[in-house]
């Protein structure tokens, strides 16, 4: 398949994201100071050249690019749309609040963690790579807003991008398919499959704050599509978007780059149109520009290494979270791929997956981790080749089904389009039925902290709110408590009903910002004077006797 005018687009802009990262990294390890102003210009230029340089050789496409455009604009409004009116992370969990620490002080030195002294405040935040901060700090910036606010539309950005090369690959794939099929809507069925487990497609940002883990995908997607891209015309100019979008990945999370590391090695190992110093070639521009910002980012951060082998939160795939239609059509759909040679990414790459998988589960275990953390995140990156996968076994037994009928490619589009619309259709449905998550970040709470910080000694404020982790982001990120000292290391500091009993009872802290007032027991609201209010949040001040360490 020729190169198309939607894959030169997606090109681009992918080029723009992960150059934006890169530039930044390297104006922080040249001694320069982040400015993103400054940043802003070599990104265009590298957006720019990538479209040139790809769009040239480009058939138009029309209908791919229409496909694309609506594809991509769409979901990103649609998650706009679920974090409204804020577009203020939606999340919950520890990990937003360690990523929005490390985001404000990056906002605030306009550099990047270079003291082991700070992991005191910011904690293994000093050595995690920092792509999904950079960006939401040069984002806020550009668009004159500040990181925080930018940071959701970001990664709803990234994801929103991710589909559109989910559907090219799709599209790629489905053009080595014998037969006149309708490719459009089949390489759509690879998108609307994705929302089966939509806990490790959408609530993996939504609900469970894996930012960086979720931007890094789709570099890694697109890394996969870079691969497609050479396996049919070997080119160099593949290879140098592999390698950037390679190095974005390592930059924001490394774990997604290494099954596309592998990916990219058996693809060329299989490839025989080319001669062994060709292909040595070939593989060393792809990779050597990732494997020096690795041994760059290894000599500052080696602490970063250590996570192969921590425990943390993470979704099992059972069959209660995937269900069982979407287990069955992945099977069938990896055996498809697996006796199709044109289809053979897709199986490589989920065996890629796979091997990393089992070397994370091992070193977790080795560690004594409670939980094989980083092997079941892998599953949040196999989910798109299986959702291709699955589209691929459709279109093929569409394909035997249009020839035992006598039906054409052609007249058979409208129940493709139909096919996709239903699927679309019972897909929707659980999403609509779903309750609207409370986020634990909230614009409120947020001017009421800004307010009270700029006014009273943070050690005197305490924390009366409805979920222990705003308490937890409200410490850290806004008031810039320390982690490995004073009022953090205490559980009782972050509880919501432990808050409550302070607040009861005399000699407690002077000052406490709610975040929403009124749902406060009425003991308590007639019992404190309200010093600001910000819609449902409020700053309080205690009646009667009480204590603060800066008094």
């Amino acid at each position: 398949m020729p190169l198309v005018g939607a894959e030169a687009v997606a090109a681009s802009a992918l080029a723009f994201l992960a150059s934006s990262i890169i530039a930044a990294y390297l104006a922080d390890w040249l001694g320069f100071r982040i400015v993103p102003l400054a940043i802003l210009l070599p990104s265009a230029i590298a957006a720019a050249a990538t479209f040139l340089c790809l769009g040239r050789r480009a058939t138009p496409a029309a209908p791919a690019l229409v496909a694309f455009g609506a594809l991509v604009c769409g979901m990103f409004a649609w998650l706009l749309w679920l974090a409204r009116p804020d577009l203020l992370p939606t999340g919950s969990g520890p990990d937003l609040a360690h990523h929005l620490a490390l985001i404000e002080y990056i906002e605030r030195h306009q550099r990047l963690v270079h003291d082991v002294r700070l992991s005191e405040y910011l904690g293994e935040m000093i050595d995690y790579t920092p792509g999904v901060h950079l960006l939401a700090v040069l984002t806020g910036a550009w668009f004159r807003s500040d990181a925080l606010h930018a940071l959701y539309p970001v990664v709803a950005w990234s994801v929103a991008l991710k589909t559109g090369f989910v559907l090219l690959i799709a599209l790629r794939l489905l053009d080595a398919v014998d037969g006149d099929i309708p490719r459009i809507p089949f390489a759509l069925t690879a998108i609307v499959l994705l929302f089966l487990p939509r806990t490790y497609f959408i609530g993996s940002f939504t609900e469970q704050s894996f930012l960086a883990q979720v931007l890094s995908e789709l570099f890694a997607v697109a890394m996969w599509w870079a691969v497609l891209v050479w396996d049919a015309s070997p080119t160099r100019s593949a290879l140098v978007f592999y390698s950037l979008s390679g190095t974005a990945a390592f930059l924001t999370w490394p774990v997604s780059a290494g099954p596309l590391l592998v990916l990219l090695a058996a693809v060329m190992l299989l490839h025989g149109r080319l001669s062994w110093l060709d292909r040595l070639q070939h593989l060393a521009i792809a990779t050597v520009p990732i494997a020096a910002t690795a041994a760059v980012h290894g000599t500052r951060h080696a602490g970063g290494f250590r996570m192969a082998g921590t425990g943390g939160f993470a979704i099992w795939p059972t069959a209660g979270v995937l269900g069982w239609w979407f287990i069955a059509l992945s099977a069938a759909g990896f055996l498809c791929c697996a006796t199709e040679r044109r289809a053979r990414t897709v199986t490589l790459l989920l065996a890629a997956i796979a091997l990393q998988a089992a070397a994370l589960f091992a070193t977790a275990h080795a560690s004594g981790a409670a939980a094989p953390y980083l092997a079941l995140k892998m599953f949040y990156l196999a989910i798109y080749p299986l959702g291709i996968a699955i589209a691929l076994t459709l279109a093929a037994g569409w394909r035997a089904a249009v020839r035992a009928v006598g039906r054409t490619g052609i007249r058979s589009a409208p129940l493709a389009w139909l096919l996709v619309a239903s699927l679309g259709i019972a897909v929707a449905r659980p999403l609509i039925a779903a309750p609207r998550p409370r986020p634990v970040v909230t614009q409120a709470a947020l001017v009421a902290a800004q307010w009270a910080r700029a006014r009273i000694p943070p050690a005197c404020i305490d924390y009366l709110v409805i979920d222990g982790y705003t308490a937890y982001w409200l410490h850290l990120a806004v008031f810039g408590h320390p982690r490995a000292s004073g009022r953090a290391l205490n559980d009782d500091t972050f509880e919501p009903k432990k808050a409550l009993d302070r607040w009861i009872l005399p000699n407690g802290l002077p000052f406490a910002v709610a975040d929403d007032f009124d749902a406060l027991p009425r003991d308590i609201r007639t019992n404190v004077d309200i010093v600001a209010r910000f819609g449902p949040a409020a700053v309080v001040k205690r009646r009667g006797p009480s204590t603060c360490p800066q008094r």
